[in-house]
C-alpha cells in the first residue's frame, strides 16, 4: 500500500484565493511543518504550465517534511513535476490513463460519492479514495452533502484509506468520529485561516485522538462486537431446542444470550428438560453455527477496518470469546484477517467464563499486556463490566441484541462505538 491510513490523517487541500501578502510555497511550509500528513496542490485557474511551476516549488518542501505530495486533476503536470501522484475525480481523466501515464509507483487518489463507485476504485487500483462533501463547501459551489449513512456506507466498502471533505473544520470534525474514514481533507479550514501553521496545528491535535494512530494492546470479544452473529445464535438455539421438543419460554432468547455454550447446555438441561449430554448439544450446535462463521456470518460495520488500521499501527490484538476457537478462526480467516490477530482464545480454554474478571487477566497474562494499558472491546453489559473490573479500558460497541442496556454501557465504558 503506497498511502497509509495515517497519511488521511490530515489531509491540506491548497486554495489560492486566500493567500495575501504569502507565497503558496511559504503558506505550504508553515502548513505541513505544523503537522498536515498529506498535501494537494489545487489550483482550479491556473493554466497548466502554472501548475507545473507551482508543483515544482513545492515538491522539495513536502520531500523536507516527508509527506506524499500530489496534484488535482492535471494527469500531466503531476508527470513533468515528478510529484508523488495525482487526485482524480469521476469525470476526470480515467484511472487507467492515468496510471499509464504515471507508472505503477505513483499515487493515484479518486473521488467516489457512492458506494459503487468507492468499490470500482478499489477494483481499479486506486490507493485512497475522497469522498464527501460531508457539510457541503465553502470551495466548490455544486458540492452536495452527504449523509451520515452513506459516509459510513463508503468507508466500510473498501479496505484502501478513505479521507472525508467537505466543509470540514475544528467544531465538526467530532461528527466523523467512528465513521470509518482515516481522517479529514481540509481547505478553508487551513488556507482561509488568519494563520494556516497555527491552524494546521489545532486540526492535527484534534485530529490525532478522534482517528488515533498509537500502537496499542487490544482484546476483541468476537460475537455482537467483530461479527453480527448474534442474530444467527439466537435463531440456533430456538431452533435446535424446538427440534428436540422442547417448548420455548417467553424470556427464552433474554435469557440465553449472554450465556456460553456450557451455560447454554445446562439451561437446556434444567429448564426445558432436554435429555441430551452437554457435550452432545454443543457438538450439535457448533455443526451448525460453524457453516455460517466459515461462510455468511458478516463483520458489523467498521470493524474490519479497524483492524486493519491497527495491524498498520503496529498495534498488538488478539480474540477473548464464549464461541469455539475453531469457529472464530474459521470467520477472521473468511475475512483475510488471520495475519492481523496474534492469539483467539475462548472461555472454554482458559477455565474461566467471561463473566469473571479473571479472564481477562489471563488473557493480558498470555499476551503480555498490561491491564491499565490494555483496550477491551465488548458489545454486552456484563464483558464491560468485567472488563473494567479487570483493569482495562472498555470501548463499548452497539449491537441490537444489547440494547436495552446501552444508555448503562455508555455511562460507564471508557469510549464506545455505534455504527448502523
Amino acid at each position: 500500500m503506497k498511502v497509509r491510513y495515517k497519511d488521511m490523517l490530515l489531509y491540506a487541500v491548497t486554495d489560492n484565493r486566500w493567500l495575501g501578502e504569502r507565497s503558496l510555497v511559504s503558506q505550504v511550509e508553515d502548513v505541513l511543518k505544523n503537522g498536515a500528513t498529506f498535501l494537494q496542490l489545487r489550483h482550479k485557474d491556473a493554466t497548466h504550465e502554472e501548475l507545473v511551476r507551482e508543483a515544482m516549488l513545492i515538491k522539495p518542501v513536502a520531500a523536507k517534511y516527508n509527506v506524499p505530495f500530489v496534484v488535482d486533476d492535471d494527469v500531466l503536470a503531476a508527470k513533468e513535476a515528478d510529484v508523488d501522484g495525482v487526485h482524480i475525480g469521476q469525470s476526470d481523466a480515467a484511472y487507467s490513463e492515468a496510471r499509464a501515464i504515471l507508472g505503477s509507483d505513483k499515487i493515484i487518489g479518486m473521488t467516489a460519492k457512492t458506494v459503487q463507485q468507492a468499490k470500482e476504485a478499489e477494483a481499479l487500483g486506486a490507493d485512497y479514495i475522497g469522498t464527501g462533501a460531508v457539510f457541503g463547501s465553502t470551495t466548490k459551489s455544486d458540492a452536495v452533502y452527504m449523509p451520515k449513512e452513506l459516509l459510513v456506507d463508503i468507508a466500510d466498502s473498501v479496505d484502501i484509506p478513505v479521507v472525508a471533505i467537505g466543509g470540514i473544520n475544528y467544531d465538526n470534525m467530532d461528527y466523523l468520529k467512528n465513521t470509518g474514514v482515516s481522517g479529514v481533507a481540509v481547505v478553508s479550514a487551513i488556507f482561509a485561516s488568519d494563520n494556516p501553521g497555527a491552524a494546521t496545528a489545532t486540526l492535527r491535535a484534534k485530529a490525532e485522538k478522534l482517528f488515533s494512530y498509537s500502537r496499542k494492546n487490544i482484546i476483541f470479544d468476537l460475537d455482537g462486537t467483530l461479527f453480527d452473529s448474534m442474530p444467527f445464535w439466537g435463531r440456533v438455539s430456538g431452533e435446535y431446542a424446538l427440534s428436540k421438543g422442547a417448548a420455548i419460554p417467553e424470556d427464552f432468547y433474554d435469557v440465553t444470550y449472554t450465556m456460553d455454550l456450557n451455560e447454554c447446555g445446562r439451561y437446556f438441561q434444567d429448564v426445558l428438560k432436554i435429555d441430551v449430554p452437554i457435550s452432545d448439544m454443543k457438538k450439535e450446535v457448533l455443526d451448525i453455527m460453524g457453516e455460517h462463521y466459515a461462510k455468511d456470518i458478516p463483520m458489523k460495520p467498521g470493524m474490519r477496518r479497524l483492524i486493519l488500521k491497527e495491524y498498520e499501527n503496529k498495534s498488538r490484538m488478539c480474540i477473548f470469546t464464549n464461541s469455539d476457537e475453531k469457529c472464530a478462526k474459521d470467520a477472521i480467516e473468511r475475512m483475510g484477517l488471520s495475519h492481523c490477530i496474534s492469539m483467539i482464545t475462548t472461555s472454554y480454554s482458559l477455565g474461566v467464563n467471561k463473566k469473571d474478571p479473571a479472564g481477562y487477566r489471563k488473557v493480558c497474562e498470555i499476551m503480555g499486556f498490561e491491564p491499565s494499558d490494555t483496550y477491551i472491546y465488548e458489545d454486552v453489559l456484563h464483558g464491560v463490566k468485567t472488563g473494567i473490573a479487570a483493569g482495562c479500558r472498555v470501548i463499548g460497541v452497539y449491537d441490537e441484541d444489547s440494547a436495552s442496556h446501552w444508555e448503562e454501557i455508555k455511562s460507564i465504558a471508557w469510549d464506545t462505538i455505534r455504527v448502523q
